[in-house]
Parts: C-alpha cells; sequence; structure tokens
C-alpha cells in the first residue's frame, strides 16, 4: 500500500523513469536531462500568479535583505571620521559614507550633496555631487562589479549602485544647479545635457527622452550665459518632451524650482523578489501658486508654476512608454533549477526504490544519477541570487515645480504659497544663484535630513577599494 501511495504521488517522475529505462543505455543519461528540462511546472507558475494577485491587493512593502553587523574597528573608524566633519547635522550621512564604501558611494555621496545644499553649503555639496557624477559614468560605462552581478551567482545588490535613469539624471540635475550657484553657466549647460543623456539609456535600452525639465534648464544656463537664440532651442526640446513647457518663458532673469512630495520608492516583486517596481508614497503634494518677498504681499517674482517634473512618471516610464517593473531574468533561471532538482530527486528516490524491489541495476543506476543530478540542480537553484535591487536615493522629490520672472528680486528668499488638497500653506526657497544676468530659488517641502530614517539598513562594505576609498574621503573631505 505504502509502495502504490509513493508512486501515485510522484507519477510524473515514475513515467520519467520508465521512459529512461526503455531507452538504450548510452542515452539514458542525457535523455532524462533533456526530459527533466521539459518537465512542466505550473504549479510553480500558478503559486508565482497567486503572490502576485495577492500583493495587487495591498499596498507593497520593502523587503531589505539581512545586513551584516558593522565590525567594531569599521564603526569606531566611521564614527572619527565623521566627528571630524564641521556640520553636526550631516555627521551620521559621512558615518554611514565611511561604513558602506565604494560599493554605495554613489548613492551616499547624492544624499550628502542633497543635504549640504539644502543647508546651503554649495562647497561640501560641488565636491558630494562630483564624486556622485564622476562614479555614475565610471559605472555605468565599465565597471567590474557590474558585470559581475550580471552572473548567475551573485546578488544583483552586490554591484556599485548607479541608480535608475531617472536617479542619475537628477544626480547630474543637482550638479548642474551647484555649478550656477557658482555663477558658472556653461558648465551648468553642460551637467543639464548630461541629465537629458543619463535619462535616455536604462540597462539593456536606449530610448527617447521625455524629461523636459532637462532642456529646459540648458536653455535657461543659456540665457543666463547671454545665448538667447541657443535658450529658445532647448525650450523647443523641451516642449517637445513635456507641453507643459509651452506656458514657461526660458529668457526671463528669475527662476523658482520648488520640489515636492517624494519620489516612488522601490520594491521587489514576484516569487523571488526578482521584478524591479515602484510605489507611490500614500503623502499629500502640494501644488506651487505662487513665490513673492513675503506671504499675503503683491511683490511676487513668479505669478505661477507648471509642473516641470513628475518623478513618479519618470520612474516608471521609458521615453514615455509605462513599464510595469524591471525583470531580472536570474529568477526564471532560478525557479527552472528548482524545478529540475525536484523532479530529478524523485526520478532518483523512485529508481532506488524499483531496484530495492526488482533488483534492476539499470534503475539503480538511474536512481543515483537521479540523486545526484537533483543535488547538483538544488545547489544551482540556491545559489543564484535573483533579488531586484531596490536601493533607491529617497530624498528625491515627487514633483518639481518650476516659475519664472520678468524683475530680478532683492529678497535672499521667497514665500511660495502651496495648495495641499484645498489647504493653502507658505514654505521658502532660498537663493541659490545670484549673478548680474539671473537668479535661482530653490526650495522643497521636504527637508533632506528629516528621511534619513528611510535609507534603509547600513551595510557593511566588501568592496576591495574600501581601505583605498576611505583614505580618499579622509583626505578630500575633512578640512
Amino acid at each position: 500500500m505504502m509502495k502504490r501511495s509513493f508512486f501515485r504521488t510522484h507519477r510524473g517522475a515514475a513515467v520519467l523513469l520508465a521512459a529512461v529505462l526503455a531507452s538504450p543505455a548510452q542515452a539514458q543519461f542525457g535523455g532524462m536531462f533533456q526530459s527533466l528540462m521539459q518537465a512542466p511546472l505550473q504549479p510553480a507558475q500558478q503559486q508565482a500568479a497567486a503572490q502576485a494577485a495577492a500583493q495587487g491587493r495591498a499596498k507593497p512593502a520593502r523587503r531589505w535583505a539581512p545586513a551584516a553587523p558593522v565590525p567594531p574597528d569599521t564603526l569606531a573608524a566611521a564614527a572619527v571620521f565623521a566627528e571630524r566633519m564641521p556640520s553636526v547635522e550631516l555627521r551620521p550621512l559621512f558615518q554611514r559614507l565611511y561604513i558602506e564604501g565604494e560599493r554605495n558611494a554613489t548613492l551616499n555621496f547624492q544624499r550628502i550633496g542633497m543635504a549640504a545644499l539644502s543647508l546651503g553649503n554649495i562647497d561640501l555639496a560641488e565636491k558630494a555631487f562630483d564624486a556622485a557624477v564622476t562614479r555614475i559614468e565610471m559605472i555605468y560605462a565599465d565597471n567590474p562589479e557590474a558585470q559581475k552581478a550580471k552572473s548567475l551567482w551573485t546578488a544583483e545588490k552586490i554591484k556599485d549602485y548607479k541608480g535608475e535613469p531617472y536617479e542619475r539624471a537628477m544626480a547630474h540635475f543637482y550638479r548642474g544647479l551647484v555649478y550656477a550657484a557658482k555663477g558658472d553657466f556653461q558648465n551648468a549647460r553642460a551637467l543639464f545635457k548630461q541629465a537629458d543623456y543619463q535619462d535616455t539609456v536604462a540597462e539593456a535600452e536606449q530610448y527617447a527622452g521625455d524629461f523636459g525639465l532637462m532642456p529646459f534648464m540648458a536653455g535657461w544656463a543659456s540665457y543666463c550665459d547671454g545665448n538667447t537664440g541657443m535658450a529658445q532651442d532647448f525650450l523647443q526640446q523641451a516642449i517637445k518632451g513635456d507641453g507643459n513647457y509651452s506656458a514657461v518663458r526660458v529668457d526671463q532673469p528669475v527662476l523658482v524650482l520648488f520640489e515636492s512630495g517624494r519620489s516612488p520608492y522601490k520594491y521587489g516583486s514576484g516569487k523571488s523578489g526578482e521584478i524591479l517596481k515602484w510605489q507611490s508614497h500614500e503623502l499629500p503634494v502640494p501644488t506651487a501658486k505662487s513665490a513673492c518677498t513675503a506671504a499675503g504681499t503683491l511683490d511676487c517674482a513668479v505669478g505661477s508654476f507648471v509642473m516641470g517634473a513628475d518623478l513618479g512618471f519618470q520612474a516608471t516610464t521609458r521615453g514615455g512608454r509605462p513599464i510595469d517593473g524591471v525583470l531580472n531574468g536570474k529568477a526564471s533561471f532560478k525557479e527552472g533549477a528548482q524545478g529540475v532538482a525536484t523532479v530529478a530527486s524523485a526520478v532518483g528516490d523512485i529508481g532506488l526504490l524499483a531496484a530495492a524491489t526488482t533488483g534492476n541495476r539499470d534503475a539503480a543506476g538511474i536512481g543515483m544519477i537521479g540523486l545526484f543530478a537533483g543535488l547538483v540542480a538544488q545547489g544551482m537553484a540556491n545559489a543564484t541570487q535573483a533579488q531586484a535591487d531596490i536601493r533607491d536615493w529617497e530624498q528625491l522629490p515627487a514633483t518639481i515645480w518650476v516659475g519664472t520672472g520678468a524683475q530680478k528680486s532683492a529678497a535672499s528668499s521667497l514665500s511660495v504659497a502651496l495648495d495641499t488638497a484645498g489647504s493653502a500653506s507658505q514654505m521658502t526657497a532660498a537663493r541659490l544663484v545670484n549673478t548680474p544676468s539671473c537668479q535661482l530659488y530653490w526650495g522643497r517641502s521636504l527637508a533632506p535630513l528629516s528621511l534619513q530614517a528611510e535609507a534603509g539598513p547600513i551595510e557593511p562594505g566588501a568592496h576591495p577599494r574600501d581601505p583605498v576609498f576611505r583614505r580618499e574621503i579622509e583626505a578630500s573631505l575633512v578640512n
């Protein structure tokens, strides 16, 4: 009775075994593996579909992989390094930079740059965004760690962080703002153009740009540099990517940028968490209305704004084409290997049982081969790391509002009138640029330093460059 139940439970494997035993001996090994690789995996596919449906009914959660503990000596050295930084508010970011090392350096430099910019520390913002942009361009072009991540045996998150196209574009955008703050409009224009390019390049494709903010900013920098013709050309590019820019002039000296809300967060979907997806934060997004010297006054540098960038749209589209998610192909291999392991192990069990009851040596041989193949396939499945890389630049806004004005202001900051679901409020935009030709005011609804808890667990670096990297940041960042 027990034998009949066992064979019923493994009926598919028993059929495979019978086919193998009926074939010539020299073809048995290859034939068995061909059969295994063609074995249906409907239960696994059904389970994945059910999981996807369940995730669709509830707000997806971010599931971080367990982080290794930080070695005590690294933690102590990071604390000493951070204490040498003049800005007390930024010390936690510097400590994280030191601990996580080269692998997360781009992301941590972006965080430091954004926080420094919000505090008005232009020199530090320049150093941080320089370091981030340099790494983005080097990593994206050719990097051994990025190549290693394409292997079936290494988790995607092991590679150096470089970000998705919209994140790389925004790193160049903020570096351009810093150039503008220094009065260098030619380099600012070059960085805005590079930001536009970064938005068009993904892991395995290139597509049409639709990030209208970037050519508009290149046009504004051209106007500030005295090239009105080039400014108009860039404006037409911006309008082509985003029709909102048809309502904005690029040839005006005052530019106000106000960032509201938070960009969507990344999470891993699918059976193995292999599909990179985005989810909007459940936060009201303020709409910018005007920017004046003080709340309630009529002395307004900007009378109206347009939505200049929607980071949620940029994150979830490629050249305007919606994407449901970015699939990591390693997951299908992992699932296939797991299926092969299950079937091969069943063949091995049945073969050995058949040999024990009938004395058939061929069955015993096939049983041993099946068990061996099952162990190999299971090892391959266990070794394949398919999780999507959900590291993200949590400081990025959901929306960037753009407004221009014809008359420069004497004020060092402007009061931006906001409407949030019918509720009026005021927030400040600080002056970043003040040259004879142009002014730029920049503000945010959320302070970058208020989002540190959203950055995920701190992971100690394990990059071969970490010792050199730590010496470099000690030399370049500590004054």
